[in-house]
């Protein structure tokens, strides 16, 4: 059967909320759902299969990713993002990491960049080049600047144009798809 699965234990609140997509209403936020229950309440409208998995993913738990053929990975505690990617890699799941480096110069002008990383069983290398496996920094601009929800969406949206590129849905440049873009 297929599934999508979610990992988080966060609960969706007014300082994350902000962060994700789509907009929460003040009555959804007053009673704290577990970020995964939420996204698949609001995600089952269209997609089938959904589960969720109530708990931060790590070292812990990486078994609750047998049988993944792909993932998309959005952690910051490395030590434990670096036990999922050798987890995937073990599995033979291709998956893309999303990531990103933010800064905010006196308070006024937010720069950064954003980082889209693939992993194939042909391209593992360039995981362990690309991707930061340091333990997260408490606080800092992520967790406190209104721009970041932008910077995910347009970082998700890098992810899922990578996918659709390895599923071979996107063309080339100069070549044109007859095929059926769904199952």
């Amino acid at each position: 059967m297929r599934e999508i699965r979610l990992f988080d234990a966060d609960e969706s609140l007014n300082h994350n909320a902000y962060r994700a997509p789509g907009a929460a209403s003040l009555d959804e936020l007053r009673q704290a759902p577990l970020k995964v229950e939420y996204f698949k309440r609001l995600y089952s409208r269209m997609h089938r299969g959904i589960v969720s998995h109530p708990v931060k993913l790590g070292r812990a738990n990486t078994h609750l990713l047998e049988g993944t053929t792909f993932a998309f990975i959005a952690m910051d505690d490395g030590p434990e993002k670096l036990a999922v990617i050798e987890k995937l890699e073990a599995i033979g799941a291709l998956f893309i990491d999303v990531g990103m480096g933010l800064n905010l110069e006196e308070n006024l002008s937010l720069g950064g960049i954003l980082r889209t990383t693939v992993s194939t069983p042909e391209r593992r290398d360039v995981v362990r080049k690309r991707v930061s496996f340091a333990p997260k920094e408490a606080g800092g601009v992520y967790e406190t600047n209104i721009q970041i929800a932008d910077l995910n969406s347009l970082n998700a949206d890098l992810a899922v144009i990578k996918w659709k590129k390895l599923r071979g849905l996107l063309p080339r440049p100069g070549e044109r798809i007859a095929q059926q873009l769904y199952d």
